[in-house]
């Protein structure tokens, strides 16, 4: 009995040969064409957001976005490229690759260039690779001629320096008192890591380093949040107390993001530079914003704490914001008071008072943090205060819709005013 014949199983893009051939990619060949090409993709999207200065995703949520499917691979071809670009462009530009039929394709170009000069070889799978592998030598030559021509012996004095710990950083993380006591959160991490409780901040906890606990039932619940050490300092240092209505304000408007950058990997872009020197048109308007916010945090009547955060480490956005408010401040019956005091490391010695303010350092405690507290003088209440009466004017909905108009504001322009605690309105009977 004749044997119907099976139709020819269909290949699919992934197995197919991307030069158009029959034989489909193995192994090692296809994951690395296709993580070349991923990370393609991810080097486009970061280098247009990073040109606007409107970032879409940190790379690391970029790669590790349900669409990136050999996220490791593509993650170290991305962060390699990133650090070798400004070389990488001089060669193509020297051996005329990047001509105008190329042109769409520079980031691909880019990523399969770092391979041929300072990874693992392309093997010619698609014709990119191919275009490149036909100029290998050319490509080579060239890069050999711009270390003479930088007059330098290796690649690594052409590359932006970023001073990093080499130390590993521990995993913190806040327990949700709200839902879950400090001791219990404690027994229940202890069951998997070794926890210690930190020693200045009330409720965080530190584990081993690279502890992965996105997927812990206590995260997912919302009884632990991951947090680091810096940006907890700075609730702390705000010690609100019960039953206050609108007199302890954190505030941490938009900053150059500066004291973040490693964790986020900005360090690798091009604008990293350009900002390092602290005095870039853009980080001038950062302040001036800041300092508007922090100007309208004292008109606020009730206020008795405010705290002014960052996590930048330029001194235009820290000291200096807060030294041109320090009249202001004044006026209103604020002075700078201490933040914890056992930390140390202070502020810039460039204003008076700058011993209260806080720094935490970049490479030291792998988070650039600035902290300053405002405490209003007991004497100092605004004329015809009545504290009693002031919280119930607070309390109305009517007065508070018409003072968050301004914050709203800052709210649309990407900006964040927290006031603590939470306003909680009563239903009208």
């Amino acid at each position: 009995m004749a044997r119907k014949d099976r139709p020819a199983k269909k290949q699919t893009a992934a197995s197919r040969k991307p030069n158009g051939g029959d034989k489909p990619l193995r192994g090692a060949e296809r994951s690395a064409y296709f993580a070349r090409r991923e990370a393609a993709k991810v080097l486009r999207t970061v280098l247009e957001g990073d040109a606007r200065r409107r970032a879409v995703g940190s790379i690391k949520s970029l790669v590790y976005s349900p669409s990136i499917r050999n996220k490791r691979a593509t993650f170290a071809l991305v962060c390699e490229t990133l650090k070798h670009l400004p070389v990488i462009k001089d060669v193509l530009r020297a051996t005329n690759v990047l001509n105008s039929k190329w042109k769409r394709q520079e980031e691909l170009l880019c990523v399969i260039a770092y391979d041929i000069l300072f990874g693992k070889e392309s093997s010619a799978t698609g014709d990119a690779e191919k275009l490149l592998l036909s100029r290998k030598d050319k490509l080579r030559s060239a890069l050999v001629h711009l270390l003479e021509k930088k007059r330098v012996k290796h690649i690594k004095e052409l590359m932006p320096q970023c001073k990093i710990s080499d130390m590993p950083k521990p995993r913190y993380v806040r327990v949700n008192t709200l839902k879950m006591d400090v001791e219990s959160a404690i027994l229940e991490l202890t069951k998997q890591y070794a926890v210690d409780k930190d020693d200045m901040v009330p409720g965080l906890l530190k584990l081993p380093p690279s502890t992965d606990l996105h997927k812990h039932p206590l995260v997912l619940n919302g009884s632990i949040f991951m947090q680091g050490r810096a940006s907890s300092m700075v609730a702390a240092a705000l010690e609100p107390k019960p039953g206050w209505w609108i007199r302890a304000i954190l505030l941490d408007p938009s900053c150059s993001g500066s004291g973040t950058a490693i964790d986020r990997l900005d360090h690798l872009l091009p604008s990293y530079a350009a900002d390092d020197t602290g005095n870039s048109d853009r980080l001038m308007k950062l302040a001036a914003f800041q300092k508007k916010a922090l100007e309208h945090a004292f008109s606020f009547p009730a206020a008795e704490r405010i705290v002014y955060s960052t996590c930048s480490i330029h001194q235009i956005e820290n000291e200096d914001v807060v030294k041109s408010v320090l009249p202001l401040a004044a006026s209103h019956g604020f002075q700078l008071a201490p933040v914890h005091p056992q930390w140390p490391r202070r502020g810039l010695p460039v204003l008076d008072g700058s011993q209260h303010l806080l720094r935490t350092d970049l490479v030291e405690d792998g988070e650039g943090f600035f902290i300053a507290l405002f405490v209003r003088k007991a004497d100092k209440r605004p004329e015809g205060y009545a504290e009693r009466e002031t919280c119930e004017r607070y309390r109305s909905k009517r007065f508070l819709r018409k003072k968050m108009d301004f914050v709203n504001y800052f709210f649309n322009n990407r900006f964040r005013m927290l006031l603590y605690p939470q306003f909680r309105f009563k239903k009208q009977r």
